[in-house]
Order: structure tokens, then sequence, then C-alpha cells
């Protein structure tokens, strides 16, 4: 399977990390690092703004599963 880059940012204060997704279901590639870490840099700016505390981004590779049926 492919492994994919995922935009996440994490809360200096308490630890929380939320992550980005796009709703189409497009996805970062490892060819576009500097994509997914400017996703990132962008939604740590966001949080921060929204909370008042400070976030800072990072990317995260993951290689996505599949559910099995039960």
């Amino acid at each position: 399977m492919a492994t994919y880059l995922l935009p996440k940012a994490r809360n200096t204060v308490t630890g929380q990390t939320v992550k980005t997704q796009d709703l189409t279901g497009a996805r970062f590639t490892l060819q576009q690092r500097a994509l997914a870490e400017d996703a990132a840099q962008q939604l740590a700016r966001k949080m921060s703004s929204r909370t008042g505390e400070m976030w800072y981004g990072f990317v995260e590779e993951y290689v996505p599963t599949v559910r099995q049926p039960r």
C-alpha cells in the first residue's frame, strides 16, 4: 500500500492534537511534503487564533487501512 502525509497541529499547553481532512478524499503523497507542511502550519495558525493558545504544525506519515467486513 502507498504511504501518505497527514497534516496535524498540536497544542503546546495541553498536548491535544488535531488533524485536517479533505472531505473530497484527496491525500498528500510523499512527494507533496512541502504542501502538507504548509497545510499543517495553516492549521496550527487557525487553532492558535481560535483557542488563544500556541499550536505547532507537523506532518505524519501513514498507510491507509481497509476495514474488513464483520
